[in-house]
């Protein structure tokens, strides 16, 4: 268990006067987290950090995930917003819960409810190219639109991009493979098509790039 205080609060015990008083007590919190229906083996979460933050400070703490549980303490008192996050073996972050807002009063633990952690989603980052070159205006192009499709052939999503950015991302993505289809018209409706098919983790950032021809 590895511990990290950030604090940007200084002198916190000092009235305006100048008068020295006695600070509040220290005060600590105590919570259990549930990773997704199967738990942390077979969702493959080695550990989860549960972090404290608010405007003035920031607390993080590590657990092994199969512990399920976690007790903060010597938290100054205060409003602070509750995350928990489940990192796989490789230190990706794959499962979060949402924020959540939770009071920390001196010389108490506050227990908290069983806090979910949920799969993150995925984002694709879609870059596009004609067979011809890079340029869309020298094909006509204004638009391309890039549609995703399950293996099932279930149409998933769908954005229109500006042809000259050259890429296009859609996020809120469940894991799994998909066929990437990036399709455009140009002059004279000409049309133009290409396809690659790729596989997102939980949680990933990934990028792929579709050649665009004649279909």
């Amino acid at each position: 268990m590895m511990m990290t205080l950030t604090t940007l609060a200084t002198g916190w015990g000092m009235v305006g006067c100048g008068e020295q008083v006695e600070p509040f007590g220290e005060g600590a919190l105590a919570l259990n987290w549930e990773v997704s229906p199967m738990g942390c083996a077979l969702s493959e979460v080695a550990y989860v950090e549960v972090e404290l933050a608010n405007e003035r400070r920031s607390y993080q703490e590590q657990y092994h995930c199969g512990a399920g549980e976690a007790a903060l303490e010597g938290l100054a008192p205060g409003s602070y917003e509750l995350k928990l996050r489940g990192y796989d073996p490789g230190g990706a972050a794959t499962f979060e819960s949402e924020g959540r807002q939770v009071t920390v009063r001196p010389e108490r633990v506050e227990s908290l409810d069983v806090v979910a952690l949920k799969a993150r989603p995925a984002e694709l980052a879609v870059a596009w190219r004609f067979d011809n070159g890079r340029v869309c205006g020298a094909n006509g192009v204004d638009k391309v639109e890039v549609t995703l499709y399950d293996l099932a052939f279930y149409e998933i999503a769908s954005q229109r991009f500006g042809c000259n950015r050259g890429e296009g991302t859609i996020g809120e993505l469940y894991a799994g493979d998909y066929i990437v289809r990036v399709s455009a018209t140009g002059a004279e409706d000409a049309r133009f098509q290409g396809d690659v098919r790729v596989s997102l983790k939980r949680g990933e950032r990934a990028q792929t790039e579709a050649v665009l021809g004649s279909p």
